[in-house]
């Protein structure tokens, strides 16, 4: 899709990749920018830096309902969404030991937002004959977070969603890609990892962007209609070396998290 002339809406648009894609957006010259958050205050901030073209909407995408409601302001306000940038995340650490409540809320937002987001736009989108869906999931959706298995799973579970979006709807005009990044100058660099040691690892193989260059790679891959974005070629190298070779790729895991990594 052309991001110009575009109505795009971007959750999680408060901060980070989200407030990131929201400027680039209105760079690349969208004719309306929906800035939603669950801080409605700082959704307010981005919206006012971008003018008058753009619109910030308190938003809570576990609340289909709330998701309901931003869609619903969104054509009120500027017509039918083109872009839907489900970009809001919720890192939770821990493993099986992990709380049902953590688990419950890592699905919640990082997979069922996904979903009732594509509830919210796809049929108008399918009615049209167009529409993309920007899905930012994180590189461990198709990989791992070392201490995160809530996030893990969810993350990944939101990469199977989307595949099937593209697979099922990708003939009748609808575009969907997962936004992968892997360490990004966000205070989710440091919320994803449970402890130092694996935050080590982490940075000793993937380098630190800042959100506007995964922003700019991002609308890149949108346009071209890519389903799997990679701002960092290094987790579309792991990915392919997972693929070919699972038992090396975890054995390869494994000795990253004991810090035997060069």
């Amino acid at each position: 899709m052309k991001i110009e002339g575009s109505v795009a809406v971007v959750t999680g648009g408060a901060s980070g990749i989200g407030r990131a894609l929201a400027e680039k957006l209105h760079e690349a010259g969208a004719r309306a920018v929906v800035v939603s958050d669950l801080d409605g205050d700082g959704a307010e901030k981005v919206a006012a830096a971008i003018g008058d073209s753009a619109l910030a909407v308190r938003t809570d995408v576990a609340d289909e309902a709330s998701v309901r409601r931003l869609v619903a302001l969104t054509r009120e306000r500027f017509g039918e969404v083109d872009l839907f940038v489900s970009n809001a995340g919720l890192t939770v650490t821990g493993g099986f030991e992990a709380p049902d409540d953590d688990w419950r809320r890592a699905i919640e937002v990082n997979l069922m937002a996904h979903v009732y987001a594509a509830r919210a736009v796809l049929p108008a989108m399918l009615e049209a004959g167009r529409g993309h869906l920007l899905q930012t999931i994180a590189a461990a959706g198709v990989l791992t977070a070392f201490g995160a298995a809530p996030y893990t799973v969810a993350k990944q579970g939101a990469v199977a969603f989307a595949e099937y979006l593209a697979i099922r709807y990708g003939e009748q005009g609808i575009g969907v890609s997962c936004l992968l990044p892997q360490a990004v100058n966000t205070p989710m660099l440091t919320a994803s990892v449970s402890n130092h040691k694996e935050l080590a690892v982490l940075k000793s193989f993937s380098n630190v962007l800042e959100p506007e260059q995964v922003a700019a790679v991002a609308l890149e891959g949108v346009e071209a209609n890519r389903i799997h974005i990679y701002p960092h070629p290094e987790a579309a190298d792991s990915f392919r070396r997972r693929a070919q070779d699972p038992d090396g790729w975890v054995a390869e895991m494994r000795a990253l998290l004991a810090g035997r990594h060069a």
